[in-house]
């Protein structure tokens, strides 16, 4: 029996599954023959098995854009003391101390990076802490675009929205993360007004909602919403067994309507 997805989504589903090897005896050689007939899946496919390697190797690096900024912070705060010690004939002591001061700041953060979602010892999984993420660093590309509703880039099955012809909104980086100790997938956008959004797919099962959580319907698809004492307005929903997490510093209004957006679109 050929297999032949109907839906974009149905297609991101069944990559995924061939990336975790999650097909059935019955189900592989359909899927297999589909996949190998069409080289843009295949890219698909690499494409996710480079995101798994990632996830298992603990996530990304220390973003050198960041370790930059607090290089050139450092030395412009190290600036005074520097002339100082040059002024006093200790200018090997400048040379050093900097270099120390330098390393130790690099290698915090990568502390700061974990810390901003929220991870620690004994926490599991949360929303809250995947809204947080909104306010942190793409450490990876923007991902390319699909077609006029879906970038190219799915995770867990779920494919993430492209908004650009609609709202105006465009991807601009993506970010991998432990949450909770919990494998998770960010992709940023931009909106219109410059704020970040993060769309965070969570591996697993769907993650416990926050008590904060409201539940609505929004043309017709059912979400949970609340805002944080940080500005953040946060909207959460299941697509496919897997939680999703909207966050962003703007109107309830427009991140439900992005939530939305892209089951319309499957709808449709």
């Amino acid at each position: 029996m050929r297999f032949t997805p109907k839906t974009e989504e149905e297609q991101a589903r069944a990559i995924t599954r061939l990336v975790d090897d999650s097909l059935s005896e019955a189900e592989r050689p359909a899927v297999v023959e589909w996949a190998n007939g069409r080289p843009e899946v295949g890219r698909q496919v690499e494409s996710q098995r480079r995101v798994s390697q990632q996830l298992q190797a603990g996530g990304p690096a220390v973003p050198e854009q960041l370790v930059g900024a607090v290089e050139a912070r450092v030395r412009a705060a190290n600036a005074p003391r520097a002339r100082r010690q040059r002024a006093s004939g200790r200018d090997s002591l400048s040379k050093w101390r900097p270099a120390i001061v330098v390393g130790a700041l690099a290698a915090a953060c990568a502390v700061v990076i974990v810390l901003v979602v929220g991870t620690g010892a004994g926490s599991g999984p949360s929303i809250p802490a995947a809204a947080r993420l909104a306010f942190a660093p793409a450490t990876g590309p923007a991902p390319a675009v699909r077609s006029a509703k879906f970038l190219d880039v799915s995770y867990g099955g779920v494919t993430y929205p492209n908004y650009a012809r609609e709202f105006g909104v465009r991807p601009t980086g993506t970010r991998i993360d432990r949450i909770g100790g919990r494998e998770a997938l960010t992709v940023f956008y931009r909106l219109p007004s410059g704020a970040q959004l993060s769309y965070t797919v969570f591996s697993g099962k769907p993650v416990p909602l926050p008590s904060a959580a409201q539940a609505v319907m929004h043309w017709g698809v059912p979400l949970h919403v609340f805002n944080t004492s940080s500005g953040l307005a946060v909207v959460t929903l299941v697509r496919y067994g897997r939680s999703c997490v909207l966050a962003a510093r703007t109107s309830r209004d427009l991140v439900l309507s992005l939530a939305a957006a892209p089951i319309r679109a499957a709808a449709a």
